[in-house]
């Protein structure tokens, strides 16, 4: 075969720095300037919104609007193949979740522009000097500085190239692998193929040269089609070249040239009218005519321009049958759009060449098809892959092609507005993967500066619990779950917590499904708010800083109203009265006066005329008794009344300067001296519900009786409530449940898990134990000022979700975002989300992010899901792809789950290395089996790694190493393989447990002494 060099066709750079540009040209072989811009295509693959791919079609038009006529604009698009590589970690599950991941296959997208001017096929062909111009090539400059601005504007990250760019992506091109270190090797041209060095490279052009057939419509996307859900999600139109397989390299070659339009629609017109001149021989040039015709209506109405435009895909494989089948499958493909592809392009140098980097300008005319620009654009590969999110905080799932994707669930989402609040509401019907998903979430959450408490009812997160040295606690009857709401510091009483506990008394005296009315309400927040303030307040002069008004109005409250401090005051001012005022006579009476009104008193006030009066006072008969002997006595008189007299004028003084300011602080003196006497009456002696029910009884006769605003038994029943609430008081069936603190040291703890299943059937209990969690973790959320803090409550909610707590419910998820912290709720049943308010108006309503788990179960329902949680058409098509794509190859078990954050979702994959699985597992017997590990090897690190190694040495599936450990209760041991292998090779095609497991209970003997007997068997 004959041989020639390979033409590079370049010729030299315009260096930016030495013209304060912020990028560098290229120079073609013709002399024309090509400026590169890298983008990312503003579609991310799977986000099934049609409006993203109108708008990147858009952005499209605007850049070919932008750079104008006498320019070509092309794309590459290059797919390629990656190495996952692994992050090192100094958490073992993080480790091993990378490991898992080393040396996978994931395909990346690598997306440039190139900018440069149209060179005539004339010059080409003479090789005449291209027509330099400064104020062109100014112009295409300032043209590609607009361009920029747009892209950054849509969110296409764009960036200029630089000589060390273009030299990597023409390096990469002409090797067919993208590599900082590019290796060249020679090239072979056929009329079919190109072969460079071991690699078969063909290109398919989307132009027959002598028949275009191309559709006579095209949209800028498509959808997906068939009969499943997610039928009418939105894709690529070129979406296939993600599920092509078997390459190396691809790349998608996106020409448009901009001819002038002014001279290429007079060729049309005049191309029209000898169509229209020959429709009488011939019905097709009817028909080309009125397309033409159509053609320039368009550009005249929608302003398009016309283009001409090349479509071409190349494509690198490591043998000639791989290639041949990627070519079959990239016609079909495209077959089905309309496309019928070129089987005569026999010139693939020409069409490889073209597809180097700002070498468009090779392309001839044969090559190119006229379109509208708008038209042209539809051709546009327009998606992306996802990319790690840019964020020091961030989980690890899967994208769609089974790799590790760093995705932010909280700190940049809230900082770009994405999402308001942390809060999460997780949906799935029963084996979809919910909890395994948490306990990934929470093991990951452990790794940052986290607190997480759980309630939960199942065992779900007991795996991670231990291995992460957290604190399980599980209620029973014999050791119970004790808490002490009651106890807190003066610094912690507020409003909110005097609102729980409010709900809680509620919730022990009615129940859950109680509806507390206004009075109840306003009577137990009262008695809590007297019993908190008479226990941090009293004895010490908190009244200081109160008006006289405010302590009238604090004792009305315990039915001391005014007028009883103020008669009860002027009688001490006052003194004792006047023997004058007890005979009810005058200052300046005459003997007779006082014998005469003397007499009669006796005598009305004498105990035997009284002996049957219930009010009859006796001391006020020796009162008089004393005054009219004092004053029938003139010498006693004299001596009474000089002494008397000053006080009758001291009175006069009072009397007449009550609103002075000695009367003033005289009567706040006895306004505080019942305050005084009211706190000795009814001291609080300590928080915990035992005070709390002492003061009760002290308090509430007081209150309820109050003389001016007295509450009926109707309104309030004391005697009902004190007898309810009696069950938690010292001596009650459940005397120690809100009587004693939990641990001290639970404060501390950064795992808690509270597991309730054993009280979750006491509807007395159950929503008591889950309330006073929950306010437990409102402790750590308030004092934890440093700390991230997460609560999840499993199916544990529904205890909590009545109209009671609706209000509590409704503060934690409201509250905890200004703590740093999150509330998730997670749940299986569909009517849990449609049929209850307070899910609706407080989890929901004050949830950002939604995890929706496989809902093909829900199918049928879903209007009402997607209503309730607010999801539009194109978000339930990327929901109805959960576990529906042909992306299983190559990967161990992963469930697919929609993320949520803000207005739109995401899907993920939930795939795991096996030691995080064993760790995550709800299974018993799995959990069982890695406990034995744990046992003999003394921590979950060495136990998993021990495990992981006898799995692959076991060689069996991991269902049949857990079956036999949990046997033998102990780790895989050489006898134990060995028994097993045996009892194989003696049983062929039965089920080798059963067979042990008969063996045992006919023996009645242990597996290790099963085992013990049979190699004494063989040795026999």
């Amino acid at each position: 075969m004959k041989k020639y060099a390979f033409d590079i066709p370049f010729i030299g750079f315009d260096y930016g720095k030495d013209f304060g540009w912020d990028f560098d040209v290229l120079f073609g072989q013709y002399g024309n300037p090509i400026i590169g811009i890298r983008i990312k295509n503003a579609v991310n693959q799977y986000s099934a919104d049609p409006d993203n791919y109108l708008n990147f079609h858009t952005v499209l038009n605007q850049v070919v609007s932008i750079i104008g006529e006498g320019r070509i604009v092309q794309k590459l698009d290059i797919f390629s193949k990656k190495k996952y590589s692994a992050e090192q970690s100094n958490q073992f599950l993080q480790q091993k979740y990378s490991e898992h991941f080393d040396g996978r296959l994931f395909k990346t997208i690598e997306t440039v522009l190139y900018l440069t001017d149209i060179v005539d096929d004339k010059l080409k062909k003479k090789m005449k000097h291209y027509h330099f111009s400064d104020k062109s090539y100014k112009e295409l400059r300032d043209k590609c500085q607009k361009i920029v601005m747009l892209l950054k504007q849509n969110d296409c990250e764009p960036q200029f190239l630089f000589e060390k760019d273009f030299e990597y992506y023409i390096s990469g091109i002409l090797s067919m692998q993208l590599s900082d270190v590019p290796s060249f090797d020679n090239i072979k041209s056929t009329s079919e193929y190109l072969q460079i060095g071991n690699r078969f490279v063909k290109n398919v052009s989307f132009v027959d040269v002598e028949n275009i057939d191309l559709p006579s419509e095209i949209e800028p996307y498509s959808v997906l089609g068939g009969n499943g859900a997610a039928s009418e999600t939105a894709v690529d139109n070129f979406t296939f070249i993600n599920e092509l397989e078997d390459y190396e390299t691809i790349i998608y070659n996106q020409v448009i040239t901009i001819p002038h339009q002014a001279q290429q629609q007079r060729e049309l017109d005049k191309k029209k009218k000898k169509h229209e001149g020959a429709a009488n021989n011939s019905p097709s040039n009817a028909i080309i005519a009125e397309e033409i015709q159509t053609l320039l209506h368009n550009i005249a109405v929608d302003g398009q321009l016309v283009v001409n435009a090349h479509f071409s895909l190349l494509f690198s494989a490591t043998t000639l049958e791989a290639m041949e089948n990627i070519q079959s499958m990239i016609e079909n493909k495209l077959f089905t759009k309309g496309i019928i592809v070129s089987r005569n392009a026999y010139n693939q140098l020409e069409l490889f060449r073209s597809a180097i980097p700002g070498n468009a300008t090779e392309l001839r005319e044969y090559d190119l098809f006229m379109t509208t620009s708008e038209a042209a654009l539809c051709f546009f590969f327009k998606e992306s892959y996802p990319v790690n999110e840019e964020s020091n905080f961030y989980l690890r799932f899967t994208d769609r092609q089974g790799v590790p994707l760093k995705v932010d669930p909280a700190d940049l989402p809230m900082k770009i507005g994405r999402i308001n609040n942390r809060n999460k509401f997780v949906l799935g019907p029963s084996g979809s993967g919910k909890s395994f998903l948490m306990n990934n979430i929470i093991e990951q959450y452990l790794t940052y500066n986290y607190d997480v408490v759980i309630v939960d009812t199942g065992d779900s997160y007991l795996g991670t619990c231990k291995y992460k040295g957290g604190r399980y606690i599980q209620y029973t009857e014999e050791k119970p779950i004790t808490m002490n709401p009651f106890l807190m510091d003066k610094k912690e009483f507020n409003i909110e917590k005097i609102e729980f506990l409010t709900n809680l008394i509620f919730l022990i005296w009615q129940g859950p499904d109680a509806s507390m009315s206004s009075a109840q309400k306003s009577i137990l927040d009262n008695v809590l708010m007297s019993y908190y303030h008479q226990y941090f307040n009293s004895g010490t002069p908190w009244y200081h800083d109160k008006s006289s008004e405010e302590l009238i109005l604090y004792l009305n409250k315990y039915n001391i109203h005014e007028e009883d401090i103020y008669a009860e005051h002027e009688n001490e001012v006052k003194g004792q009265r006047t023997y004058y005022d007890v005979l009810e006579i005058a200052f300046n009476a005459s003997s007779e006066e006082i014998k005469e009104a003397g007499r009669k008193l006796l005598k009305f006030y004498h105990p035997d005329k009284n002996i049957n009066n219930p009010d009859y006072d006796s001391g006020l008969f020796y009162t008089i008794y004393e005054a009219y002997d004092t004053l029938n006595d003139e010498v006693r008189r004299r001596i009474y009344n000089e002494t008397q007299l000053i006080l009758v004028k001291s009175n006069e003084i009072i009397n007449h300067s009550k609103t002075d300011e000695h009367w003033s602080e005289s009567f706040r003196k006895a306004i505080i001296k019942k305050i005084r006497e009211l706190e000795k009456k009814l001291e609080a002696k300590e928080l915990s519900f035992n005070g709390f029910y002492d003061y009760c009884d002290r308090f509430l006769p007081l209150y309820l009786n109050n003389k001016k605003y007295s509450i009926t038994e109707r309104e309030f029943n004391l005697r009902t409530f004190l007898f309810v609430l009696k069950d938690f008081y010292k001596g009650g069936r459940y005397g120690t449940t809100l009587n004693e603190s939990a641990d001290n040291t639970l404060f501390d703890e950064s795992f808690i898990v509270f597991e309730i299943d054993n009280v979750k059937d006491n509807p007395k209990l159950f929503p008591i134990v889950t309330l006073i969690i929950m306010d437990t973790f409102i402790q750590k959320m308030r004092l934890r000022k440093d700390r991230r803090k997460a609560l999840i409550i499993e199916e544990a909610w529904k205890a909590i979700a009545s109209k009671l707590m609706g209000g509590y419910i409704l503060y934690l998820y409201k509250t905890v975002r200004k703590f740093w912290g999150e509330a998730v709720v997670v749940t299986q049943e569909l009517d849990d989300i449609i049929g209850n308010a307070v899910v609706k108006d407080s989890i929901i309503n004050n949830s950002d992010t939604f995890i929706l788990l496989d809902q093909t179960k829900f199918k049928d329902n879903f209007d009402r899901i997607s209503a309730l949680l607010s999801l539009n058409k194109v978000e339930q098509n990327k929901i109805f792809t959960i576990n529906n794509l042909n992306n299983k190859s190559g990967r161990s078990r992963f469930k697919e789950f929609y993320l949520k954050r803000g207005s739109k979702g995401e899907v993920y994959g939930n795939e795991v290395s096996i030691e995080q699985y064993l760790t995550y597992t709800t299974e018993k017997p799995e959990k069982s089996a890695v406990e034995y590990y744990v046992q003999k090897y003394g921590n979950y690190d060495e136990a998993l790694s021990r495990i992981v190694s006898d799995l692959k040495e076991f060689g069996e599936s991991l269902e049949n190493l857990v079956s036999l450990v949990n046997l033998y209760q102990n780790p895989l041991d050489s006898k134990l393989d060995s028994f097993y292998k045996m009892m194989k090779s003696e049983n062929k095609g039965k089920n080798v447990f059963k067979i042990i497991t008969q063996d045992l209970e006919d023996r009645q003997i242990s597996f290790s002494e099963l085992i013990n007997k049979k190699y004494h068997h063989e040795e026999a």
